[in-house]
């Protein structure tokens, strides 16, 4: 939006400057222009400054502590994020789908997500 204003302002300018091409000869009232005319350069430098400061900062998704679990399969136990918990606490995450695996257990197939995969996708672990 800053640089929509900034070319709407600096083409008008070129426009206005264009049409009142005159010899230069200097007038009474040419300092209190220049002088406007700083200003003028001086607030659109503050409100493009303010508006390069106030840029929200991207947090990274934090996935639910209590959705980590311990998964007991045929090959030894593996840390993973349970799909049915992290849809349950968290339904509004969309986890991405290279990072779902589907695991065997002793309680039979489960879907989950790799903490590494989650990791690297930008995704935190909340803290307890």
């Amino acid at each position: 939006m800053t640089k929509k204003i900034m070319a709407t302002v600096l083409a008008a300018s070129l426009a206005l400057t264009s049409i009142s091409a005159t010899p230069a000869m200097a007038k009474p009232n040419d300092g209190v222009r220049i002088l406007q005319g700083l200003a003028a350069l001086y607030i659109i430098s503050r409100v493009v400054k303010d508006n390069k400061r106030h840029r929200p900062v991207a947090v990274a998704p934090t996935l639910p502590q209590r959705c980590l679990k311990t998964f007991y399969t045929p090959r030894g136990a593996t840390r993973a994020y349970g799909a049915h918990c992290v849809s349950k606490y968290a339904p509004r995450l969309s986890l991405p789908q290279q990072c779902k695996r589907r695991i065997s257990t002793d309680y039979g197939r489960r879907h989950v997500y790799g903490p590494n995969c989650l990791r690297q996708h930008g995704y935190n672990v909340a803290a307890r």
